[in-house]
């Protein structure tokens, strides 16, 4: 089975590949610090050298994680060399996870759970309307990924074994050439 260096090397535009592949990087690098600024945000003091109040801070910290996460699972759909049909469904439920944070941004602190205000809680929708734009992303990662057949697929080669004089030699053939041989070994057959 070949890496999946040699994966990315032999496809067709392979400056295309390089530019997708770096681009999955960047997004995969930017939702992991989004995701640990968040993490800081929200669970340490470091908000109040900013001078921000602790709902500034928690509602900062959950754009940023709301962001994050969407954007971790862009980058591995965007950085494997896929179908353009998963890159398309994981943007899709990436919007949608997008939709789910700006409707946090509007709704916290007034409008959110624990909210003293007589405002209506808009909680269960904002979180709701995340976490399936969230599952709809994860669900076509998750396929891309088990579908993901370039590794699996050596380059259309063939292990072929040869035994000659009790010695056995093991070697890798192109498909093409395979069938050619047999095409040729079937023809010289019927002719005799």
């Amino acid at each position: 089975m070949e890496s999946i260096a040699d994966a990315y090397s032999k496809r067709e535009q392979s400056e295309g590949n390089t530019r997708r592949l770096l681009l999955g990087v960047l997004f995969l690098v930017a939702g992991t610090v989004g995701l640990l600024s968040a993490i800081a945000m929200a669970t340490t003091s470091v908000f109040e050298s900013f001078g921000w109040s602790v709902f500034e801070a928690r509602k900062l910290a959950g754009v940023l994680a709301g962001v994050a996460i969407p954007a971790l699972l862009l980058g591995v759909v965007i950085a494997l060399p896929t179908e353009k049909g998963a890159l398309r469904g994981v943007l899709g439920g990436s919007m949608l996870a997008f939709v789910g944070v700006a409707l946090f941004q509007f709704a916290y602190p007034y409008w959110w759970n624990g909210a003293t205000t007589g405002n209506p809680d808009l909680t269960l929708a904002v979180v709701g309307l995340y976490f399936l734009g969230t599952i709809i992303a994860f669900a076509y990662v998750f396929v891309a990924v088990a579908t993901f057949k370039t590794r699996n697929r050596p380059g259309d080669m063939v292990t072929v074994e040869i035994t000659t004089e009790g010695e056995t030699r093991t070697v890798e053939v192109h498909r093409s050439e395979v069938a050619r041989t047999i095409s040729q070994t079937n023809r010289s057959q019927s002719d005799d």
